[in-house]
Formats: structure tokens, sequence, C-alpha cells
């Protein structure tokens, strides 16, 4: 059987950082084949990649296993450590991708491996989808869709970083670029021209001030960030043009499209509004029979309670897989650290990895079981 933290390792060592995951995807797909899986590339771009494994006798309604393969830049210079080096120190492994999230898909393909030594086919079937460029939103899960399918009616679970907790949605996302086109005159003759920055300006605090509408028992408010500004060229030059990026995080029952509506209001003419991210928001009750079973596996091998815990504010690929499902009953549970996802001398702990094999392994065979009985 294939250790689990030599297999997160020799992925940390494959630089995915925006491109690249067709090498990881290939490292995978050699474990998975022989293990009886059926697996297909799909190719997003040259050297990009996302991967769709399925188990012999895979049925109509599988469980459906996610991650995804890339990772954010980093730079070398910034980090104690070898960012690809993959090193272990005091319990954890290092490098970018550790936490987020090559332990955790190391996770999954060992558990589907000894599930699939012990069950083999039968059941529902196994699934598994390991996406490229989920960072630059979901595109690695959005071209795997084109033309392709994927089997309604199973749940999905997802392995991004929540330190082993059961995590039932996450917040979606509308990314924004606002941009505003002014008069250019000479600096000390204003009245001139058109200063294109004074319209942002005003929508920004207008933001901090009122926000957007929106809110979800669970997931709470709609929040709203100005990410980045520019505009000018010279101080003394009245600046013709200017733009400002928006980060609007969404919440389930709150439309990205009455979202837009407000904040085009409060931008008015003088600003143009273009969408360059929309990703909705997953939520799950946490009594669904697949949650309820993933809780109880989490506790049978942690030992601990298995709450759920509240949903996390990143988005993942869940957004695009679960309504292209049907609406899939969702958990998120991985074992790298939420914190850790992005920073410099990224790493996971050990302990937790094998955690999450034993876990994804219980509720493989659990699920497995339920679907004979069915």
């Amino acid at each position: 059987m294939t250790d689990v933290i030599g297999l997160a390792r020799s992925l940390i060592r494959l630089d995915t950082s925006g491109s690249n995951e067709s090498f990881a995807a290939e490292r995978l797909a050699e474990t998975l084949r022989a293990c009886g899986m059926s697996v297909e590339l799909d190719t997003l771009d040259a050297g990009r990649a996302s991967l769709i494994a399925r188990s012999p006798g895979c049925g109509p309604a599988p469980i459906t296993l996610t991650g995804h393969l890339d990772t954010v830049p980093f730079r070398a210079e910034d980090w104690d450590c070898d960012p690809l080096g993959a090193e272990i120190a005091d319990g954890r492994l290092y490098g970018r991708g550790a936490s987020d999230m090559k332990s955790g898909v190391a996770a999954l393909v060992v558990a589907v491996e000894r599930h699939l030594a012990r069950v083999g086919s039968g059941g529902p079937g196994v699934l598994l989808v390991l996406t490229a460029a989920e960072e630059s939103g979901c595109e690695g899960a959005r071209h795997l869709l084109r033309g392709r399918s994927l089997p309604s009616g199973g749940p999905l679970l997802v392995a991004e970083p929540t330190g082993n907790r059961l995590v039932s949605g996450h917040k979606g996302a509308l990314w924004l670029d606002v941009t505003s086109q002014g008069r250019a005159a000479h600096g000390s003759r204003p009245d001139l021209g058109v200063n294109a920055i004074t319209p942002l300006a005003r929508l920004a605090v207008a933001l901090a001030d009122e926000g957007l509408p929106g809110e979800h028992a669970v997931m709470g408010p709609v929040t709203v960030n100005v990410g980045t500004i520019t505009g000018g060229t010279r101080v003394n030059l009245v600046p013709d043009h200017a733009s400002m990026s928006v980060d609007v995080r969404t919440v389930p029952g709150c439309s990205s499209t009455m979202l837009l509506a407000r904040l085009k209001a409060l931008a008015g003419d003088a600003a143009r509004v273009r969408v360059t991210l929309d990703v909705p928001a997953v939520y799950s009750s946490p009594d669904t029979a697949f949650a309820l079973l993933v809780a109880q596996a989490t506790r049978d091998v942690t030992g601990e309670a298995a709450c759920a815990a509240p949903p996390v504010t990143y988005f993942t690929d869940a957004a695009v897989l679960s309504e292209a499902m049907g609406g899939a009953d969702t958990v998120i549970l991985g074992p790298g650290d939420p914190e850790q996802a992005h920073i410099v001398d990224e790493s996971c702990s050990i302990d937790r990895v094998h955690q999450a094999v034993e876990i994804y392994e219980t509720v493989l065979d659990r699920w497995s079981a339920r679907g004979m009985a069915c």
C-alpha cells in the first residue's frame, strides 16, 4: 500500500503553483490505475490537467471525492525552509501545498486505494475528481464539465483544509472590476477636467459604510472588501482613468445578480462594473445522512466530538461540482490547517494526515455498505 506521507511529499516537490498540474495528475494516475480505477485526464492548457478516476463497477450515484492539485505562488527567498523540499520537523510536513491541499489529496488517494483493496467493486462506487486551476477561480472544474456530466444523486466530500473538522459549506465569491473614465487637465486647473478617482473613492466609502445586503443564519452576513484601487499618473495631472477591484463574499439565498445591481446603484453612472468571478455559496445541512455518517466516522477515528464547524469563508470546487451534481449533499473535511493556507513556511500536522486517511476509509466503507444494503 502507498505511504500517505511519502505520496504527499512527492506532490509537494512538484511545483504546481499556477501550472504543471499534469505532472501531479500523472503521478497519481499511476497509483489509481494500479488499484483498479479507470482514469481520465482532462487537459486545461499545456502542462495543466485535471484527473477523473472511477472505481470498478462505479454506479450512477457514487460518492465523489475532490481536491485540487494547484497551489498559490511562492517566493523561495521569503521562506525559512525549501518550499518544494517537503521537509519534516517536529511532527509537521513543510512546503507549499502542505496544508492547501496536497496532504488532503494524498489522503484521499490512499484511502481509496485501501478501500478498494478490501471492498473491490460493488455498492455505489467511488468517483475521484482532482482538479487543476482551482486557486484562480475553479477554472479546472469548469473546464472538466464542458461536454462532460457528473453523476447526480451521490454525496460530495471536499478535502480542503479544515483541521479534520466537519464543515457544512462555504461562502461564494463575486469579484468585480470597477472602472471610471474622466477627463485629463492640469493639476492646477481641476475645474477643466473630470477626476476619474472621485467616483471610485465615493463607492469605496459607501461600501465601507453601508456594505451590501444579505445574511445567512449559519454563514453570517455578506462581506465586501475593496482589494485594490489605482488611478492617475502624476500629482499635477487630473486622472482620466481609475480602477478598483472588489471582493464580495456571498451567502445562500442572496443572488449575485441582486448584489451586483445594488453595487451598480451605489457606483452610479460614472463607473463601469465588470464581473471577473462568480462562484456560488455552498451549504448542506449537517443533519443529512451523509453528514451524520461523516461525523460518526470522525468521532470513531479521533475519539472526539465531531460537531459541524462553522462554514468557511474561502470557496472550493464544490461551488462548481455540487451544482453540476444536482445540489449534492456536501461535506468539507481535510487534514490541512486553514490558517496555514497560502502563508510562508506552510505546514501540516503529520498525525492529521494519517487521521484523515482513516476518516476517509471509514466513510467509504460505511457509505459503500449502506449502498449495498439499499
